[in-house]
């Protein structure tokens, strides 16, 4: 039977290579957080004094420890969240299907959102949500950009003059 996580010790050295990852820099505020857990458990803190540290359960301490014992520093530096596992399109493939748009746009065409859905929708191959559509045209800096019907410093009755005396 083997040792619980929470009572098996740290590989040595384990405290130097914490550091030295630290002071590299370059880790986000989950990586940073994971390495300090593992330090302060190799400096023999508790769980519990750990999970006060850094904001989290103790469990969550023993969860970050255990992975790091089964997959080392790997297990320091993978999320284990987010991301963009629903995706439609990559990122990239997203670009190419904007741009074609793009131009389309500069040309002076009118585009609509309900154009690009139904565009997504025959080159997925399946049915795409307008909230995912408009995800993506923001992710790609466009914006809602519709002509005014009047121009906001128009005079009406200037314009209903006009309307009179020209010639139709």
């Amino acid at each position: 039977m083997g040792m619980t996580p929470w009572k098996k010790p740290l590989p040595p050295g384990t405290v130097e290579r914490m550091d030295e990852l630290l002071a590299a820099g370059g880790l986000g505020d989950r990586e940073r957080e994971r390495v300090v857990c593992i330090r302060l458990l190799a400096l023999g803190r508790t769980g519990s004094d750990v999970a006060e540290v850094i904001g989290r359960s103790e469990d969550t301490v023993y969860r970050h420890k255990a992975r790091f014992l089964r997959a080392g520093e790997q297990a320091l530096r993978t999320g284990r969240w987010g991301g963009r596992r629903n995706q439609v399109l990559s990122l990239e493939a997203e670009r190419e299907f904007v741009a074609g748009f793009r131009e389309a746009a500069e040309r002076g065409e009118l585009i609509t959102a309900n154009d690009m859905i139904a565009a997504l929708a025959d080159q997925t191959g399946r049915r795409v949500d307008a909230t995912t559509m408009y995800r993506m045209l923001e992710r790609h800096g466009w914006r809602e950009v519709m002509p005014r019907p009047t121009h906001p410093d128009g005079d009406p009755e200037r314009r209903a003059a006009f309307k009179e005396t020209s010639r139709s």
